[in-house]
């Protein structure tokens, strides 16, 4: 693999993450997304109604790149935030049903994009990249 020599590992993630990023964001585009505020609306919907801080944690950003995010997509009528019953000075954060039909019609793109950039490589080898990425994740975070 030439790249190898010539780049590295940090640099290879980076670029690699970069270009799924920008293939994902053309889609995302036709529905006034950002690749950002796709994520934190993929997100939101593994965990609707979690606090913004949490949220921030989840997509390891820091809380006032999320905050921004969310006032967006609640410009947008994307999101709707509610007061934390438990916290008084937090909110939970829940879609709204424009978010969801977005994200329904963006599935397909999504799907595409992946078997896109998994062609030619096996389950194996996806199951072991997968491994390898989740050690190295792990790694880091001691």
């Amino acid at each position: 693999m030439p790249m190898r020599d010539q780049h590295s590992l940090g640099y290879l993630l980076h670029h690699t993450a970069s270009v799924y990023r920008r293939v994902m964001g053309s889609h995302t585009k036709a529905f006034d997304l950002t690749p950002e505020q796709f994520g934190l609306l993929v997100n939101l919907r593994m965990k609707d109604g979690i606090s913004q801080k949490k949220l921030a944690e989840q997509m390891y950003k820091d809380q006032a790149t999320t905050g921004k995010i969310i006032e967006k997509l609640e410009a947008k009528g994307l999101i709707k935030r509610s007061p934390d019953p438990v916290d008084r000075r937090a909110f939970l954060l829940y879609m709204t049903e424009e978010a969801e039909r977005i994200l329904d019609q963006l599935a397909p793109w999504e799907a595409d994009t992946r078997a896109r950039a998994l062609r030619g490589i096996s389950d194996e080898e996806l199951e072991l990249f997968e491994r390898v990425i989740a050690k190295m994740h792990d790694n880091l975070q001691d």
